[in-house]
């Protein structure tokens, strides 16, 4: 019987050792953060690229909302060869059945573009996140940057709201000034915390930094745009350069920047969080992770994860060979990614 014992022992043992040595997920934590975050390997997936001629320029921004086991839609921005600024855009449409798998497609339409006509106009739209509220006569809410062409085309940032996330109405501005990195709405005890680009000064150069506004589900500001989060200006990477958030729980948003360099161009993806409250920049880097072999020299984390089970998310994001603010040459290549996350809180 004690040598029975003894064999189970060993062979429970062996296998403890065997799986925690052939793990799948790559663990990122520390001791103060108040969850844990696991990325797993071999889980990425190559969702969308260059197909279309208003595509082949560059694709930028984008956002997944799945709304069933079997429903996903995206909302994505896109250039064509003739671009010459940001509002040169088209903000076009993806739809899904497992969000890996997506068709460029408006129903009833020739193409899938919801907004933008392209250069020489600048009727697009940039910077945009889309959200829903369940219960709204209008359950689709977007907010984004466009030029005012009724307002000496100043830049701005504007909502709106549609039935379906095709037909947009209600517009209107919410501030009368632009924040140019990708909005990330999170909604919590009736109010709308609006994650964005901000700056600050630091010895006559201006630095990009992660801000935060609050407004009331009328989108009445409450408090308006303010930093929150800011890179050591004297390291590697002085620049957050979006804020990429995402809800967790009732105490939990976590985002996921690119930080940047603006002198040789060097960018890692990071990770920062709010906690009740109070937010925290952390060391983690999770650029490996996320290429993982990827000839990338600029890439940007979509806000908001999907879920994907107990625990569990996907996380959508871009990459490309091109360098920033490089946009005027051939040959860039853009790929949209998903990878699986385990992420919980301690």
């Amino acid at each position: 019987m004690k040598r029975l014992f003894f064999y189970l022992t060993c062979s429970i043992c062996i296998l403890f050792l065997g799986c925690a040595s052939s793990r799948t997920f790559v663990r990122y934590s520390t001791a103060d953060m108040p969850f844990t975050l696991d990325v797993v390997k071999g889980s990425r997936q190559t969702v969308l690229t260059q197909t279309l001629p208003w595509e082949e320029q560059m694709m930028g921004y984008f956002k997944v909302l799945k709304l069933g086991s079997d429903k996903w839609q995206m909302w994505y921005s896109s250039w064509d060869n003739r671009r010459k600024d940001d509002y040169s855009d088209y903000l076009v449409y993806a739809h899904s059945t497992d969000g890996e798998h997506w068709i460029k497609e408006v129903p009833g339409q020739p193409n899938n573009i919801l907004r933008g006509t392209g250069h020489p106009q600048k009727d697009g739209i940039v910077e945009q996140d889309v959200f829903i509220e369940p219960a709204a006569v209008y359950p689709y809410k977007m907010i984004y940057t466009a030029k005012d062409s009724t307002d000496k085309f100043r830049e701005k940032t504007f909502i709106e709201e549609s039935k379906d996330g095709l037909h947009w109405v209600n517009k209107r501005v919410l501030w009368n000034e632009k924040h140019d990195s990708q909005f990330s709405v999170i909604r919590r005890d009736n109010r709308y915390y609006i994650y964005l680009r901000h700056w600050e000064m630091q010895n006559n150069i201006r630095y990009r930094t992660i801000g935060l506004a609050v407004t009331d589900i009328n989108w009445n500001t409450l408090v308006a745009p303010h930093n929150i989060l800011t890179a050591d200006f004297s390291s590697d990477f002085p620049h957050l350069y979006n804020p990429a958030a995402a809800n967790v729980s009732a105490d939990l948003d976590v985002l996921f920047p690119t930080f940047f360099n603006e002198k040789n161009n060097a960018i890692k993806f990071g990770l920062a969080y709010m906690y009740k409250g109070q937010p925290i920049l952390t060391s983690v880097d999770l650029t490996s992770a996320l290429l993982d072999g990827a000839q990338a020299n600029w890439g940007i984390v979509a806000p908001g994860l999907v879920a994907a089970g107990k625990d569990t998310y996907w996380l959508y994001y871009y990459a490309t060979n091109m360098v920033h603010s490089d946009y005027d040459k051939g040959g860039r290549k853009f790929s949209y990614y998903r990878v699986k996350l385990r992420l919980k809180e301690k």
